[in-house]
């Protein structure tokens, strides 16, 4: 009787686990097309999308803190202009901050061996500035990785920040076709 009801639960629990397939649809393509015309008007911009294998683009973060925050962003990989993954961040920090910023971030791969390590999902950036308020604000947020480039456009928030802190990517193909 025991392992029916076992059998019953482990059931209902696998039962109840959603598994959604990644699917580059056109909402996200809308998302991530707006996302590099900005970045594209960014003439300073222009080498590393020339030099770049890869990027990845999140079109839309939020971060929000006081003394400790956290950050959460989604976006695409894309190699050779071909969305092929999906891409998640979250950042954990701590520091002189307060308040919270939408964002968008684009990450440039000058190299096979970092956007190997990206896919992993043991990428790291640490250490960041920002001043943001209602409709813009600047970022500095330097990457600490020679083969790997990252810019950021504030694009709304109320948020003073000088904090270090940790992201993690998390990187999911997109399933061949059948």
């Amino acid at each position: 009787m025991m392992r029916v009801l076992l059998a019953m639960v482990y059931t209902a629990v696998l039962g109840a686990c959603v598994w959604q397939p990644i699917v580059y649809d056109e909402s996200a393509q809308e998302s991530v097309d707006k996302a590099l015309a900005e970045f594209r008007g960014e003439e300073a911009l222009a080498p590393f999308f020339d030099e770049a294998l890869a990027y990845a683009v999140f079109p839309g973060s939020f971060r929000a803190g006081t003394g400790f925050g956290g950050a959460f962003g989604g976006g695409w990989l894309l190699e050779h202009g071909d969305a092929v993954g999906r891409v998640t961040m979250f950042e954990f920090f701590a520091g002189a901050d307060l308040g919270a910023q939408v964002y968008r971030t684009i990450l440039f791969f000058k190299t096979e061996k970092a956007l190997r390590n990206f896919k992993k999902g043991t990428f790291e950036f640490t250490g960041q500035a920002n001043a943001a308020h209602v409709v813009g604000g600047y970022s500095a947020a330097p990457s600490y990785h020679p083969e790997v480039a990252m810019f950021v456009q504030v694009r709304g928030g109320l948020l003073l920040e000088a904090s270090v802190g940790t992201q993690r990517y998390d990187y999911f193909p997109i399933p061949p076709s059948p």
